[in-house]
């Protein structure tokens, strides 16, 4: 018998670890609060606490699991975020999990919002261009023209050569891991080619 299973990866730290769009993109981001000095338990104390609740939360993701066997092939999710799967899971188990239909959905789309906004914040080649289309509706030309546009533009943001590629192939690559973000941002990047030379032309748009 076979069995397929995906195991989800922890990332913790202090600062936002899913810097890069395209791992934002399948990220789930928590902030959680901190702990008041009242409240702070040793490691003993809390394994004690996790061992007397651990039955109860086994039983209410079996609940979960359960309703979600149940209700799966019912489940439709219009407008399927990335990771649609997991996302119509989750909306499969609701019920279980006490929660009001569409809940999920609502503060998973919250969520990766708030993770777009700090992916965009922490790549200088999303910001710059951001900041070109500001005002504007579309832009046209070769990759050559919009960096040299955004270095002429903003060399507060491009002017470090580790984070703002200098090259023709890391730019290119670096505007298609923003795509998405920047999609969802009200702003599409094209790639293009024209000519008998087939030169390659990138146009952005903001709707």
């Amino acid at each position: 018998m076979l069995f397929n299973a995906t195991r989800p990866c922890l990332l913790n730290g202090i600062p936002d670890l899913a810097a890069r769009p395209d791992l934002a993109d399948r990220s789930i981001g928590i902030h959680l609060p901190v702990i008041p000095p009242g409240k702070r338990k040793t490691l003993g104390a809390f394994n004690r606490d996790f061992a007397r609740a651990k039955p109860f939360i086994l039983g209410a993701l079996l609940d979960a699991v359960s309703c979600a066997l149940k209700q799966i092939d019912s489940v439709s999710v219009s407008d399927a975020p990335r990771m649609a799967d997991f996302a119509k899971w989750v909306v499969a188990a609701e019920p279980a999990l006490g929660w009001p239909q569409g809940a999920f959905l609502d503060s998973y789309a919250a969520n990766r919002a708030k993770s777009d906004q700090a992916a965009v914040e922490a790549n200088p080649v999303a910001l710059a261009i951001l900041s070109l289309m500001d005002g504007r509706q579309h832009w046209t030309g070769t990759a050559t023209e919009l960096k040299q546009a955004l270095r002429d533009r903003f060399p507060s943001l491009t002017e470090d050569s580790q984070s703002f590629p200098r090259s023709e192939a890391r730019f290119g690559a670096a505007l298609r891991r923003v795509q998405p973000v920047l999609r969802r941002q009200g702003l599409s990047i094209t790639f293009s080619r024209e000519g008998k030379a087939g030169m390659r032309v990138i146009e952005l748009t903001s709707s």
